[in-house]
């Protein structure tokens, strides 16, 4: 491990000191999601006008200016409108302000879930905790967008049951309550500029307050708090519904955000592995066809995904190539670039020609009369390889070409395996696995590789005068430690655990990684409150975080 452990056990200091009641203010971290709202196809982000209603009364101020526009009665419908200029506000269909800035700021006074009319997400009324912001979508004048701003842990109750049914098991629905917090905090790419995330498999599905259930609430409860960490960070936990027996390395699946690189470059914790140890790399053309065309045993065996088949006739797969292809002039990772209106004429064959660990295509090549195209990357395969009209369920596949007598493709025949990217936690898996004793921590550090879980990391830096940060978190085992990185020789830091204070000096306080064991004052449930950096110790910086479930 790369925690360089104090030859000390800490026992000798790690005492509580006297600590009266009085009550700190203090800076949370669990932090709120701007979360933004589709259409009820979840085609569109942006709109030219959006109702709101609640059961309770809510208030609604212009965020610019700072001031109070209003205040609702239980079941008003409150429109707003966006011109060039400003907004438009209705209340049940009255006027009731037109020259608003903007953002505008919707709150409930009584905490009751706000509805946003003609929304449904599961056949229900769409409701949603927390606030609401109306604002004008950058760049563009006369659309707006609905940004819902929520509590971390409230966010995740109207993703976790979207995700993972209950009935995967409460394990399961621990290790998804945990990957998607880590999510949320750290998505893979940040599209938007003007919120964090939307609420469509772009980023992970959230459906609101109505379509909440106990049991994955009970989930979130249960892990309050907690991530999974690589090297004392937030890792970035993608997730996907069934791998098919084999993971995938993140690096053969996604480019690199930001410059749209492919391959990307590799993150540790995201290593392809199997499920049953011995099985081999299937990165070439035997090993992935013996693989594929079996059913082996493995963790996610029960998704109807598992194995599948596709196929053809050369007419239809010239047909079905030639119309997404089209879509796909813009796209380096297809080569030549297609140009609009292709023919790429009878096709000969389609072959794998690169695969990653688990045998999922890197790059396929299609030969035909008029050349030979080559298509990188998993999800323009799934998406290019179009059949009845639908994308692949994986690149996890193998191609049987049958021809005729002149060489020309009759028939293409597609099995396969699993379902969605493949990278990280596999969803049947953790399900299968939750059902088999396996506790959620396991199933995480199963697919995320050499991964701690505990708190949020905070950094402390003695320039910026904050009220002291507090985190509550959960410990099942009741087990924690302390992390310490204090790379610039901080001399003395406090922090209080379950109401009780420590201090450490600069004795214990060696300088780089500390580890600290808090097994005999952690709770089930716990409140940790770290206390600001002195004036002494200007200039100096720590990142502090706590480990309930150690790496792996």
């Amino acid at each position: 491990m790369r925690i360089i452990f104090s030859i000390l056990a800490f026992i000798f200091f790690l005492t509580p000191a006297a600590w009266s009641e009085e009550q700190y203010a203090t800076t949370r971290t669990d932090g709120v999601i701007r979360v933004g709202i589709s259409s009820n196809d979840f085609n569109n982000l942006e709109y030219k006008e959006i109702s709101l209603s609640c059961a309770g009364k809510l208030k609604l101020y212009d965020k610019y200016f700072d001031t109070e526009i209003g205040e609702t009665a239980p079941g008003d419908i409150i429109k707003f409108e966006i011109t060039d200029t400003s907004f438009k506000i209705y209340k049940n269909n009255q006027e009731i302000g037109n020259t608003i800035f903007g953002p505008i700021i919707v709150e409930p006074i009584d905490k009751s879930p706000i509805k946003v009319m003609g929304l449904q997400r599961k056949g229900k009324q769409a409701a949603y905790r927390g606030n609401f912001e109306i604002i004008r979508v950058p760049g563009k004048k006369s659309k707006l967008a609905l940004v819902n701003v929520v509590s971390l842990e409230e966010y995740l109750k109207g993703v976790v049951p979207n995700e993972l049914p209950p009935y995967f098991g409460m394990e399961a629905l621990k290790a998804q309550a945990v990957a998607a917090r880590n999510y949320a905090i750290r998505p893979r790419v940040r599209v938007y500029p003007h919120f964090d995330v939307c609420d469509s498999v772009k980023s992970q599905v959230y459906f609101g307050y109505n379509t909440e259930m106990p049991e994955s609430n009970q989930a979130i409860e249960a892990t309050k708090g907690l991530v999974t960490l690589y090297d004392g960070d937030v890792i970035i936990a993608l997730y996907s519904s069934t791998a098919g027996g084999y993971t995938e390395s993140y690096e053969n699946a996604f480019s690199e955000p930001g410059d749209g690189g492919f391959p990307a470059k590799p993150l540790p914790y995201l290593t392809g592995k199997p499920d049953i140890e011995g099985t081999p790399i299937l990165n070439n053309e035997k090993a992935a066809r013996d693989f594929y065309t079996t059913r082996p045993a493995a963790f996610d065996v029960n998704s109807g995904y598992y194995r599948w088949t596709r196929q053809w006739t050369g007419e239809e797969l010239r047909k079905a190539l030639n119309a997404s292809l089209n879509d796909y002039t813009w796209c380096d990772l297809v080569s030549p670039k297609p140009t609009k209106g292709i023919d790429i004429g009878k096709i000969k064959r389609v072959d794998v020609i690169s695969r990653g660990v688990s045998g999922k295509a890197i790059a396929i090549s299609v030969k035909t009369e008029k050349g030979e195209w080559t298509i990188q990357k998993e999800l323009f395969i799934r998406r290019i390889f179009k059949n009845n009209g639908a994308n692949l369920p994986s690149a996890n596949l193998i191609f049987n070409n049958y021809t005729d007598t002149t060489g020309y493709l009759v028939r293409l025949e597609t099995l396969g395996g699993g379902f969605g990217h493949g990278v990280g936690m596999s969803q049947y898996g953790a399900s299968y696995m939750s059902k088999n004793g396996y506790t959620f921590d396991k199933i995480l550090q199963h697919y995320y590789d050499s991964t701690a879980i505990g708190t949020w990391p905070v950094y402390m830096i003695s320039e910026y005068v904050t009220p002291p940060i507090k985190q509550e978190f959960t410990s099942s085992n009741s087990r924690a430690d302390l992390l310490i990185e204090n790379f610039e020789g901080v001399e003395k830091f406090e922090f209080m655990l379950n109401s009780k204070k420590f201090s450490l000096s600069k004795k214990e306080l060696i300088e780089g990684k500390i580890r600290i064991p808090l097994d005999e004052y952690i709770k089930k449930a716990n409140e940790i409150v770290y206390f600001p950096l002195s004036e002494e110790e200007e200039g100096r910086s720590l990142k502090v975080w706590v480990e309930v479930f150690r790496r792996e």
